[in-house]
């Protein structure tokens, strides 16, 4: 279980940073729009916090896992789960609501 919980630390981690990127290239965008078309950018990569913060708190767990705590597998497991919907869900409100 430990090889799961460290693969999934890492596509956390990554994810996360992904996200990071993305939320701020729209915030950033959305200084350069006009009010309402930025204000909507700026709300959107708002939004996006949601899922970062999840990955975040799921990788906080991880290690807390990988420190010791054996209890934790099947939280980290539901809590990446969570976090690929949640991610899921915000690009596609990216996509098709937003763009």
């Amino acid at each position: 279980m430990e090889h799961l919980v460290a693969a999934i630390l890492d596509a956390d981690v990554a994810l996360a940073g992904l996200l990071l990127v993305f939320v701020g290239l729209l915030y950033t965008r959305g200084e350069e729009l006009s009010s309402l078309r930025g204000g909507r950018a700026k709300n959107v990569a708002r939004l996006g916090v949601l899922p970062l913060g999840l990955s975040l708190w799921c990788a906080w767990v991880c290690v807390s896992y990988l420190s010791g705590d054996a209890r934790l597998v099947r939280t980290v497991i539901i809590m990446f789960r969570s976090d690929l919907i949640l991610t899921g869900l915000y690009a596609y409100l990216v996509l098709f609501v937003f763009l």
